[in-house]
């Protein structure tokens, strides 16, 4: 499983002369999956971003504290770390399609049980399993995407997972914006309709041929190629020393180097992200943003433009450079509004409009470099791993964040921050392998 430096030119045939499946022209399993795997991820944006404006209606009646709103808005966040644990390596042992589709059923029915809450806890035991299948998104969605993208335009593909993820926090934000009732209930369960659609559309949805591949099933496997992809298509060559997908593959002597960064690198881009997205109002307010609203639409518009642009950055830069300039530029922007509180404006408000749209372009690699480092009979556990290990940093900045508003204000909390951002930029420029237009295996 280990990464080398990418070499100058790729095998693209088999023993047979037949091309591999990802060099195939775009076929219609392209677009089904394309749109079966941003679904989700444009669901699980939704589902993160909907409890901000559901908690703002919900706080006088459930009572909440600062410190309670931070434990609700955080329990996704905590399951999403059990659950990229758990079913990343089930899909692995077991297969992409099965965990990949019945998940939305699960998404259905928790959304819907969030009108029944009549309490603090029963929100978060529902928030916290809903974090469990935004863990399989993440795990199984990039790894099922990876498996039937094409080499050359993998990068841009799997980096619209964040493209779809933004629209839908995004659009949780515009309908929490708009909505004038006072039925928080019903605000969350709203997530139940695009779950819906999702399901039905995964379920058209075959298993990955190199899942089957990898687990020794080839006569399926090339079923699955002719069907969809031609007679004069092959699966490359994959990895079958592991029948077992076992987690304890990715710390081996060779592997745990990658492993960690692939888990860390996410870590430092999300604790701030989802701390500073979840509570967006008071972050503003903390600015000296007191009437927000239509300053708040338009860092949204700023942050869908940031993820468009940062699919452009993915297919311009090579991987190990796209990390470690977002990074730089994070951390100089957060300490530039942490370290001089008494800029003007004008000033604060362009620094942070910055950060509104490097932050979404940084994030769609969090998409695209796990898969590539994971060999295929592991992708899902390492991804899972990955985004398991990323939830630490962001339900800690999330639940913690209203706290450090209230004790040590916005300046110094940013300052605090800065620190995800640095130690990303180190652990770049030590771990980070180059994996950009290398076959899967």
């Amino acid at each position: 499983m280990a990464i080398s430096i990418l070499p100058g030119a790729a095998a693209t045939r088999d023993a047979s002369g037949r091309l591999f499946i990802d060099e195939a022209p775009l076929k219609p399993i392209h677009v089904v999956a394309t749109a079966a795997v941003l679904g989700g991820a444009a669901l699980d944006g939704y589902v993160l971003g909907i409890v901000g404006p559901a908690l703002s209606i919900a706080k006088q009646e459930l009572q909440l504290s600062a410190i309670s709103q931070g434990l609700i808005a955080a329990s996704a966040l905590i399951g999403v770390f059990i659950g990229g644990l758990f079913f990343g390596n089930l899909a692995d042992r077991f297969g992409r399609r099965p965990v990949f589709a019945w998940n939305l059923a699960a998404f259905i029915l928790l959304s819907l049980l969030q009108v029944v809450v009549q309490d603090v806890w029963q929100l978060v035991a529902i928030r916290l399993a809903l974090g469990l299948a935004i863990g399989v998104e993440y795990a199984v969605g990039s790894s099922v995407l990876a498996e039937f993208s094409r080499r050359k335009g993998r990068g841009v593909l799997l980096g619209c997972f964040s493209i779809g993820w933004q629209v839908g926090f995004t659009v949780a934000f515009i309908v929490g914006a708009f909505y004038d009732g006072d039925n928080w209930r019903m605000l969350l369960a709203s997530s139940g309709v695009p779950a819906l659609i999702t399901f039905a559309l995964r379920m058209t949805l075959p298993e990955t041929p190199m899942w089957l591949k990898a687990r020794g099933r080839d006569a399926e496997a090339q079923a699955i190629v002719e069907r969809h992809f031609g007679a004069e298509y092959a699966i490359p060559d994959v990895d079958l020393n592991a029948k077992h997908a076992s987690p304890r593959e990715l710390f081996t002597a060779e592997t745990w180097r990658q492993t960690l960064y692939s888990g860390f690198f996410w870590f430092c881009q999300v604790g701030p992200f989802f701390g500073i997205f979840t509570f967006m109002a008071p972050v503003l307010e903390s600015l000296g943003l007191k009437d927000a609203a239509a300053v708040d639409m338009s860092l949204n518009a700023i942050q869908i433009a940031g993820a468009v642009f940062g699919v452009f950055l993915l297919h311009w830069m090579s991987r190990r450079g796209f990390v470690i300039w977002t990074f730089v530029i994070v951390l100089l922007t957060f300490l530039a509004l942490g370290l001089f509180p008494q800029a003007p404006g004008w000033a604060v408000i362009a620094l942070f409009a910055v950060y509104m749209f490097v932050a979404p372009a940084a994030n769609n690699i969090q998409f695209v470099y796990p898969p590539e480092i994971f060999d295929t009979h592991v992708r899902a556990t390492g991804v899972g791993f990955s985004a398991a290990f990323s939830r630490i940093s962001a339900a800690g900045v999330t639940y913690l964040l209203p706290w450090l508003l209230q004790q040590f204000g916005f300046s110094a909390t940013l300052v605090m921050m800065a620190g995800f951002p640095l130690l990303g930029l180190i652990l770049s420029i030590l771990w980070a392998p180059e994996t950009k237009g290398k076959h899967l295996r």
